[in-house]
């Protein structure tokens, strides 16, 4: 099966499953792992796979597939619960459960990516067998220092690759007279695009008196205008380009994109 053409529905699906895998298994282990677009490989007989599947709905429709090697989710469960490798060889319901849980995050991660792109949709994983159906299908060489390399397969059944392809015209990326996706106007950008811009996070506000900024010592506590909940504000100067979790990478605080403005709005901000 050929790798899906740029600027596709399909690509940019595939690309939501890829960055997912990347963000949820570098934050989960605490280290860096890079996932590769990559041909699926040959049939094989060799060892049982592990197969959950993804079920959408919303603004796209249909099922995907994700299987890997029984002894690569063995890996990851004993790497998740700091396992030594050599503890046991039987992938145990708590093993399943947590590589489970791990692939419930990229999928939650993803979900939040193809609704910017496509619409509201939803997006549910379980644990499957391995499916019948016969759709495309392709693979994600996903590799950690440690670890070393795994293959994921992603099938895509015929009801999702269709409503992807309908997603075409609709969500077609504008291209210049010369082919190139960005516009005539918007290739002088590329003259400012290495320019270091500040970010913002910001979890809250609240407007204080003089009296009570006075007031302030050390143990005090002000209480913003948002619930725990509610995600975190990326700002560019003034202007709200971005909102996110809160997440913690390598002992630093980091933020989780779940929601982005409009381009022309993140620009307005430069």
């Amino acid at each position: 099966m050929p790798l899906p053409a740029q600027e596709t529905s399909q690509h940019f699906f595939v690309e939501a499953i890829r960055k997912a895998v990347g963000e949820v298994f570098s934050q989960s282990f605490a280290s860096q792992w890079t996932v590769e677009l990559a041909e699926p490989p040959a049939p094989s007989a060799d060892g049982e796979q592990m197969c959950f599947g993804l079920a959408f709905s919303g603004s796209l429709q249909g099922n995907a597939a994700i299987l890997t090697q029984q002894a690569d989710g063995l890996k990851l469960a004993q790497k998740l619960r700091a396992e030594p490798e050599a503890s046991s060889t039987e992938l145990t319901d708590d093993r399943k459960q947590a590589v489970e849980k791990l692939f419930q995050q990229v999928a939650a991660s993803a979900a939040g990516a193809l609704h910017n792109q496509f619409g509201a949709l939803e997006a549910q994983l379980a644990g499957i067998e391995a499916p019948a159906w016969t759709g495309v299908t392709l693979a994600l060489h996903v590799s950690e220092a440690s670890f070393g390399t795994l293959t994921i397969e992603l099938r895509l059944d015929n009801t999702l690759s269709a409503s992807l392809s309908s997603q075409n015209s609709t969500h077609a990326v504008p291209k210049a007279e010369d082919g190139n996706p960005l516009s005539a106007g918007a290739k002088n950008l590329d003259l400012l695009l290495g320019v270091g811009l500040s970010l913002t996070l910001r979890f809250g506000q609240r407007v204080l008196t003089l009296r009570e900024i006075l007031d302030l010592g050390s143990g005090s506590v002000i209480e913003l205008d948002r619930q725990v909940q509610e995600p975190a504000d990326l700002l560019l100067g003034e202007k709200l380009i971005a909102k996110g979790e809160v997440v913690i990478v390598d002992g630093n605080y980091g933020v989780r994109i779940t929601e982005v403005a409009d381009p022309r709005q993140r620009l307005d901000g430069v």
